[in-house]
């Protein structure tokens, strides 16, 4: 179990150590902005990006904001990044123009120090996934409500997906406003802060904006860890949880908030509900940060080399808890076992044994390995016996003939005398 204190201490400094964090300052050849126009186009045709079948590429760092207004494409920032990203409106034309946006995906963006990271406006059934957004924030305190701001900045945007994101010293971290049924799984938000005010800022915020879902994230550090409010239109009111045993979120003050909390079983949750309002509640708050890193399995039996039996031990450690274990042999349907067991009956032959297991988050580790059966032929007791009965047969068949030959003889002479 993931100790409160190491919870803690996932800041800025451990995020860079783990890769989430980019150490090395934008140093961009192209500047200006950049429109993905609703006919594909793009503007200006100098701008570094790579395009083909509905896919576009960035090719640099640019030193600029970025405006994607098509629909049905995909937006790759292949580890590059500049002032922003926008989907949906135009912010650079007087008034902004909307048009909206649907079905578009944007990932592998990086955006440092800028007044805001990717923003959804009016943008449907699209998906924000492995983007790096840090240190996103308004020039002045007070900014129209119209101009995002933040990590991640949702407007009138439905159903899209908002997953596997890390999110540092924003603002804000994820904001939605009048936005409904989209899901917000698997993204770090980390140290998100208002430095122009005493309580902070929160890392989610939803305003007038209620049936979304959000489970498997992890909020690290934030002075107020989420928010839901309104503003002339119904108070927000979401789904924080994918239920038991799939948990919540991470919460990292989840256990000063409830000291007496502790972990139902070894699901990693907590059996205390996490309140962020009269509304709002992570039913099953996950005990330890979400991780995709799949469960390591140390095989100790079989091993690779040659068995002389029909019969091996299978033999095995997991670094974490797990709620699932089996095997399969040459690809062969999995079998499920409850800890370690022997497997019989295997002819003789070469095989690939894989060992898997799935832990709580639902990450699937496995490990495989070669071994050979050659066991020795067992003692053909069913032939023996076959041959004796074989043998008993033909000395009674030949016995009988002679019998009947000496009859036969015997009557023979009978009718002589």
């Amino acid at each position: 179990m993931v100790k409160k204190s190491f919870a803690i201490a996932l800041t800025l400094m451990s995020l860079t150590s783990l890769g989430i964090v980019r150490i090395q300052p934008i140093n961009a050849q192209y500047q200006g902005n950049i429109t993905i126009n609703s006919d594909r186009s793009i503007s200006p045709s100098t701008a570094p990006i790579q395009q083909g079948n509905g896919v576009y590429v960035l090719t640099d760092d640019v030193i600029g904001g970025i405006t994607v207004m098509a629909s049905n494409v995909t937006f790759d920032g292949n580890g590059h990044g500049g002032g922003g990203l926008i989907v949906g409106v135009n912010y650079n034309l007087s008034p902004p123009t909307a048009t909206g946006a649907s079905n578009v995906t944007v990932k592998n963006f990086i955006v440092e120090n800028s007044i805001f990271g990717i923003s959804l406006y009016k943008t449907s059934n699209s998906m924000v996934i492995n983007n790096t957004i840090l240190g996103t924030r308004p020039p002045i305190v007070n900014i129209p409500v119209a101009q995002p701001t933040g990590g991640i900045y949702v407007v009138f945007g439905d159903s899209n997906i908002i997953t596997e994101n890390n999110l540092v010293n924003n603002y804000v971290g994820i904001y939605f406003s009048e936005s409904r049924n989209n899901l917000i799984v698997r993204n770090n938000v980390v140290n998100c802060s208002n430095p122009f005010l005493l309580g902070g800022m929160a890392a989610i915020v939803f305003w007038g904006a209620s049936n979304n879902t959000i489970y498997h994230n992890n909020f690290i550090n934030n002075p107020i860890q989420a928010y839901d409010g309104s503003f002339n239109s119904p108070f927000s009111v979401n789904t924080w949880d994918a239920g038991f045993p799939a948990g919540g979120n991470y919460w990292s003050d989840y256990q000063t908030k409830y000291p007496s909390a502790a972990e139902i079983g070894n699901s990693r949750i907590g059996n205390t509900a996490y309140v962020i309002d009269s509304k709002n509640q992570d039913r099953y708050p996950l005990m330890e940060p979400f991780t995709t890193t799949p469960p390591q399995i140390t095989l100790l039996s079989p091993v690779n080399q040659v068995y002389n039996e029909s019969r091996v031990d299978l033999v095995f450690t997991t670094d974490e808890a797990v709620n699932w274990t089996g095997y399969s042999f040459d690809g062969k349907q999995n079998v499920t076992v409850t800890g370690n067991s022997t497997i019989t009956g295997i002819p003789n032959g070469s095989y690939n044994l894989v060992v898997y297991a799935n832990d709580t988050f639902g990450n699937m580790g496995s490990e495989i390995v070669s071994f050979t059966v050659s066991a020795p032929e067992a003692f053909p007791t069913a032939l023996v016996i076959a041959a004796v009965a074989v043998t008993i047969a033909i000395a009674c068949t030949v016995e009988l003939l002679f019998f009947k030959k000496r009859r036969a003889t015997n009557l023979k002479r009978n009718n002589e005398i």
